[in-house]
Parts: C-alpha cells; structure tokens; sequence
C-alpha cells in the first residue's frame, strides 16, 4: 500500500439511510497515493452489488425519494464522481449503462480538454515514479522556504513524505502560482508535463457524449481551489463559471456541486446557495438522514473493494 497516511480516511456507516458514494477514478494505475482508482472489474462487482441492495437514483432526487420511501422499499443511494477524468467515459460509463445506475460527474470545467494532468497527479509522477531525481530540492511558497534531501525511490517512504509536504504547500495558492511551482518541478526532475493517456481529464466532445439522462454534470469549480482560502469574489467566479459551463454541456440548470478537496465554510456555503445550487457535497462521511444540510451532505469514499465490502462499509447486509 503506498502512502497509507496519505489516503482518505474511510469509516463505515450504519443505518439504511441514503447514501451517497464518491467516486474518482475507474481504472489501474502503478501509484495511487490517495486511493482514488478503483479497478474496473472491482468497479462492476460494486455497482452489481449496490443496485441489487439498494435502489440507486440521481443526487438530487434524492432528498425527495428518502422523504417518499416507505419502510418496505429500499434503501437508497446515490454515485458521485469527482474531477472528470477520462476513465469515467471510457471505464465506467459502459458499467453504470449496464447496470442503469444513475451518477453524477462534477467536473473541474478548466481541465476539460487540456493536455495537462491534474497537479496532484503531476506531484505524484515527480516524486513517487520518477527513478533519478537531483539530490536536494529548495521550494519557496508565499512567505516559506522549504528544503529537502531527496531520497532513493524505494528510501522507505521518504518520497512520499516529501510529496505529502509539498502537495501541502501548494494546495490553497490560486492557479496561476500553483501552475508555475509545478513547471518549476517538472524542469528540476526533468519530467514532462503533458497528459499522460490514462491521466487527462475529459474532452468537451466526451463530456458531450456522455448519456445525459444517466449522467447528470455537476460543477467541481473552474481550477479546483480550496475556496475558503480564497474571498468571496474569487469564490462566486470559480462556482458560477464552472455552473455555466456545465449548463452550456447539458442544456438543463446544474442544481449540484462538490466542494473541491471537500474544503468549505459558511461563507462558500452562502456564495453556492447565492450561485443557484441546490445541493452540495463535502467529503465527510456519513449516512444522510432526513434533517441533514442540503449544502453540506455527507458521502463515502469508495475504496478498490470487492462489492461486498462496499455494502459492508455502507451498513448494508443484504444483497
């Protein structure tokens, strides 16, 4: 297991209260410091599973039809992907097909597109695949100079300490300077910086393509901020833009959102509900009971699972 510090912390939830699911990645890659891939063959023996125990409908019919389901019905569900990597058209879009699943994707609207890989999957690249790398790094961010001594690749996880640290002191910087310490790496590892296949975000063209009546598109912001660290201008440009963008793919109002790396506070909460949104999703675990916060809703991290352990982590002991 690579960087088991690193990974989001999963807790099981009990009751038959909804749930909703957070996806990123439906795919194999050789380095998954945040667990966000799930193996494709997994991935289809979760969504076997989850739609035989539990009736799977879109995010945001979903306050209503826990409001309206009688204790004879089933439990519900909802799936979430976050970012808009490629795999979610190429990977799982033909699994939630066969299996009628309806899911909602929340794009990162900028990445759409590009040739460039998610900065968190570049940090990755760099220090956690990258064989050779110079012997010692200077970083200065803000107003902090950070130094390291570079060790081996297989140094006993000390790369991933060093990529933890430095994923840490450029999460909260707007885009631009985020963008020009990551070129700045990239050149001091002598590692490109284009997409790699299995790691680009969507097209326009397969956002397009997706089967809107099963995927609903949902904003994930522009750049994919931690928004609190930002004023509420800066904030309501990122919500707003990326909501557009998302209303220009399907033709229909984006009512959902996710809070990028699930960071918010009341003043986000007040710029999403001023946006038009109706529901919103941390990354906080838990059941969503009946009195929960439309703007503040919990999901489950779905880790590489086998799809009874998925129901087992949803408190889910019927198939």
């Amino acid at each position: 297991m690579i960087g088991r510090a690193l990974r989001w912390a999963t807790q099981r939830v009990s009751g038959n209260g909804p749930v909703i699911l957070m996806y990123h990645r439906v795919t194999e890659i050789p380095v998954d410091p945040w667990g966000l891939a799930v193996h494709p063959d997994r991935f289809r023996d979760q969504i076997d599973a989850l739609t035989r125990a539990r009736r799977v409908v879109h995010l945001n019919e979903l306050l209503d039809a826990e409001v309206r389901r009688s204790s004879k019905d089933k439990p519900l569900a909802a799936v979430t992907f976050d970012d808009g990597y490629v795999d979610v058209h190429s990977e799982a879009l033909p699994i939630l097909h066969e299996y009628s699943c309806p899911t909602t994707v929340f794009v990162t609207t900028e990445a759409i597109g590009t040739n460039r890989e998610f900065w968190w999957d570049v940090l990755a690249r760099i220090f956690l695949e990258t064989i050779a790398l110079p012997a010692t790094l200077k970083l200065a961010v803000a107003n902090c100079t950070y130094a390291w001594v570079i060790p081996p690749l297989d140094g006993a996880g000390g790369r991933e300490k060093i990529f933890y640290e430095v994923y840490t002191a450029l999460r909260t910087l707007p885009q631009g300077a985020r963008t020009a310490h990551v070129d700045k790496l990239g050149r001091w590892a002598n590692c490109k910086l284009s997409a790699r296949p299995a790691y680009r975000a969507m097209t326009r063209q397969e956002l397009e393509a997706l089967p809107h009546d099963l995927i609903m598109i949902g904003p994930h912001s522009v750049t994919h901020p931690a928004l609190p660290a930002h004023s509420p201008e800066f904030q309501r440009g990122e919500i707003v833009q990326s909501k557009m963008f998302c209303e220009a793919i399907t033709g229909v109002p984006a009512d959902t959102f996710a809070y990028p790396f699930g960071d918010y506070d009341d003043r986000t909460v007040s710029v999403v509900r001023d946006a038009g949104i109706k529901f919103a999703c941390t990354t906080r675990p838990g059941v969503v009971h009946r009195s929960v916060d439309p703007f503040r809703l919990p999901r489950v991290q779905v880790g590489n699972w086998q799809g009874d352990e998925l129901l087992k982590t949803i408190g889910e002991s019927r198939i």
